[in-house]
């Protein structure tokens, strides 16, 4: 009989472990199903949800909300410096400018851009400027080496900001800025040796971004292209005009009135 009892001693045993493991399992499940419908609810919960926006952690990421800067009827004078690429080929062209927008809402604004340029003769310029002028000394008839020269330029456009974000600089602050576009039509003075200053339409397209770093405080990079015509002397000291395809960039430092 002892064999028997003991048997039946083992099999109580094995059967109270397996309800108590059964419980912890059912107990356990139940908790973490109650842990789960706590979090998921944690958004529902306005008192949680403002204890979490008010926290403050050492790292966090800035998001684009509202525009900081107004631009609803504002006006920006900037002042440019700037490069002319193209043109003629044998002729550097830097200069310096002045330019007005007018804000008409975040998207849409109207302006006028004045640009005034100082030239210098490329290496290769030069080298074609002495050699005429050693053909001239030498008896050559009708040798002349003309260069057309940009004046300078006026424009009116109109821009378009289609995107806009925010950027964090140096944890220091965080700066506004659009990219956009813009085209306009104008007039632009050029000359040449040999001729009086020749004026002439010109018009632009291009684009930038523009950077709004407080109320009354702006930049801008703008790359343009400007195409016109000038006037040099030809075969024979005979003036004639050509088509010339110019790009034009400039950095701008403005403000916002």
């Amino acid at each position: 009989m002892k064999p028997f009892k003991f048997n039946r001693i083992a099999v109580a045993a094995a059967i109270s472990l397996t309800a108590f493991a059964s419980l912890s399992l059912i107990t356990r499940s139940a908790h973490a199903d109650n842990l789960d419908s706590e979090l998921n609810s944690l958004g529902g919960n306005p008192s949680i949800t403002e204890r979490a926006r008010e926290l403050q952690p050492d790292d966090r990421m800035e998001v684009v909300e509202n525009r900081t800067v107004d631009r609803n009827w504002r006006l920006e004078l900037g002042f440019d410096y700037g490069m002319l690429g193209g043109g003629d080929s044998y002729v550097n062209s830097q200069g310096i400018g002045a330019n007005a927008d007018l804000h008409i809402d975040p998207h849409w604004s109207i302006g006028a851009r004045y640009f005034s340029f100082f030239n210098s003769l490329t290496p290769e310029g030069q080298r074609i400027a002495q050699g005429a002028g050693s053909a001239v000394q030498q008896g050559a008839p009708g040798t002349i080496a003309s260069f057309s020269y940009p004046l300078d330029t006026t424009l009116g456009v109109v821009s378009f900001y289609p995107l806009y974000g925010k950027l964090n600089m140096f944890d220091m602050g965080v700066t506004q800025f659009d990219l956009y576009v813009l085209g306009g039509a104008g007039e632009i003075t050029t000359q040449a040796e040999g001729l009086s200053a020749y004026s002439a339409p010109t018009w632009t397209a291009g684009g930038g971004v523009g950077f709004w770093w407080t109320q009354h405080f702006a930049s801008r990079l703008e790359v343009r292209y400007q195409g016109y015509q000038d006037k040099i002397l030809g075969a024979g000291n005979v003036a004639m005009s050509r088509a010339e395809n110019a790009i034009i960039t400039t950095a701008t430092v403005g403000f916002l009135l």
